[in-house]
């Protein structure tokens, strides 16, 4: 099952398939209620995983993974890969930038920026940022419901 939050309808919905385009992330959690294992949060992009990471409540996030396309791995096939870190490049004599996604078993650089050139740099993601999880239950559980997010995220 598929479970996601409905902005529009402020309620979570659950479908029984969807598609993903471009890469993700898939963060395994386990539920802080129940010690529930069986779900995995899925994030669009590194801002939202580094937000997803600062930001949730009822999880732990165990592992990071990242869904890498075709068009991004240079394989013919989806690649499942442990996330080692994400870093964003910014050059200091130019506008060009890039984001550099480092994985178990590649690295991944999306961007314009010559990585030789003077820079600045953000780390967005490293293992280190899961061992500093601020593990937080929220105060409006509720195990009444099998349609909900483990892990919800505070705009809802």
């Amino acid at each position: 099952m598929i479970f996601v939050y409905d902005p529009a309808q402020r309620e979570v919905r659950n479908w029984t398939h969807g598609e993903m385009e471009g890469l993700c992330f898939v963060a395994t959690i386990i539920s802080l209620h129940t010690g529930q294992t069986n779900r995995a949060a899925i994030l669009n992009c590194a801002y939202e995983l580094q937000y997803y990471l600062a930001a949730v409540t009822d999880v732990e996030v165990r592992h990071v993974h990242m869904m890498c396309p075709p068009s991004i791995s240079g394989r013919t096939h989806w690649t499942l890969e442990e996330l080692e870190s994400v870093t964003v490049f910014n050059g200091i004599s130019t506008d060009q930038s890039a984001v550099v996604y480092r994985t178990a078993s590649a690295s991944y650089k999306l961007g314009d920026l010559d990585l030789r050139r003077k820079k600045k740099s953000r780390v967005l993601y490293c293992p280190r940022h899961l061992q500093q999880q601020n593990f937080q239950l929220s105060e409006n559980y509720s195990a009444a419901s099998n349609t909900q997010l483990f892990g919800p995220l505070g705009r809802q």
